[in-house]
């Protein structure tokens, strides 16, 4: 099975994809993660990502772009919750340009 269809998919590891894992494992036997039965909320994640990805372009003065850095990470985001990361992501790195903006327009030091 191709990579792309394991994401989401419960009976493979979804830490690192190579690992089948049943209701009985406790653990991935590759990467030896912890099985987990939470789910990720995956508009925290994208703002979180978001206003990472803002301040790096910010920070190398636009040679790392933000969205190379929201392909790579949708490549893991199931496809239910695609819409739920891109949108937080959006909001991060709008909220890293707003305070970013407010430092600036005080004159703290960025």
């Amino acid at each position: 099975m191709e990579k792309p269809k394991r994401v989401g998919n419960d009976e493979w590891c979804q830490s690192c994809l190579k690992r089948r894992v049943n209701k009985g494992y406790s653990k991935c036997l590759f990467c030896q993660r912890k099985m987990t039965k939470e789910t990720i909320d995956y508009y925290k994640a994208g703002y979180v990502d978001g206003y990472a990805a803002a301040q790096i372009e910010m920070l190398t003065l636009g040679t790392n772009r933000a969205d190379d850095i929201r392909k790579q990470r949708l490549l893991k985001v199931p496809e239910i919750s695609k819409d739920d990361y891109s949108l937080g992501f959006l909001d991060g790195q709008n909220e890293y340009q707003d305070d970013y903006s407010m430092n600036a327009a005080f004159g703290f030091d960025l």
